[in-house]
């Protein structure tokens, strides 16, 4: 009874730590730099191997495409978009394309370099306990979608205490550009770690078994 209690204790205490229903916080900084990332980010992508157009740089984070483009530089053949300052290649997602971020190491903030602000430009937040936060280019600028192409900028989105492990950019028009992704990450669960929530999950679910059992018996 001590140990199914115990155990019953600490699941409480686990639900307990998620928080409450919070938005995410968006802000604006670096105007013009593409290449400065938060100090406490790691810098995930940068999309300038065009014969690795999935690369990442961090471990357990992998990128996908569904018919977005990387390696389209300003005033390269194909590019669609413009990013101030930027020279170098970088994602662009055209109408009806997306590219996926997903990772083992769960997120608390994200960002993104970004150009020309457009209404039609989404992004997708998904996370632990069904965290869902799904943004459009109104949210993502602060209201500034005038579709300048001398706007450049990164845009910083905290997650107010939600672990998010899947990041969806995506757009309904041509076009979406971004670079130098970076996000703020915890660490790899251990192997042993993860064994040890696998057991305690499985010992209450045989502790409730059996509880079950003996009042049918009673």
């Amino acid at each position: 009874m001590t140990t199914f209690r115990a155990l019953l204790a600490a699941a409480a205490v686990a639900a307990a730590a998620s928080p409450a229903a919070a938005a995410v916080t968006v802000t604006l900084s670096n105007q013009g730099q593409p290449f400065a990332i938060p100090v406490n980010q790691e810098l995930i992508a940068t999309f300038d191997d065009a014969n690795n157009p999935t690369e990442t740089f961090v471990d357990g984070v992998t990128l996908s495409l569904n018919g977005a483009t990387v390696g389209v530089c300003e005033g390269c053949s194909g590019y669609s978009g413009t990013l101030p300052n930027d020279n170098t290649h970088y994602l662009t997602i055209s109408g009806g394309k997306s590219a996926t971020f997903d990772s083992l190491r769960l997120m608390s903030s994200f960002s993104l370099f970004m150009g020309s602000p457009d209404t039609y430009n989404r992004i997708e937040f998904f996370g632990i306990n069904g965290y869902h936060e799904v943004l459009n280019g109104t949210n993502m600028f602060q209201g500034d979608v005038n579709q300048s192409w001398a706007w450049g900028k990164r845009v910083n989105f905290d997650f107010g205490g939600y672990n998010v492990n899947r990041v969806v950019l995506s757009s309904s028009g041509n076009s979406f550009e971004v670079d130098t992704a970076a996000g703020s990450f915890g660490a790899v669960p251990e192997p042993g770690v993860w064994a040890l929530m696998i057991a305690g999950f499985g010992a209450v679910g045989y502790m409730i078994r059996r509880r079950r059992a003996a009042f049918s018996l009673a």
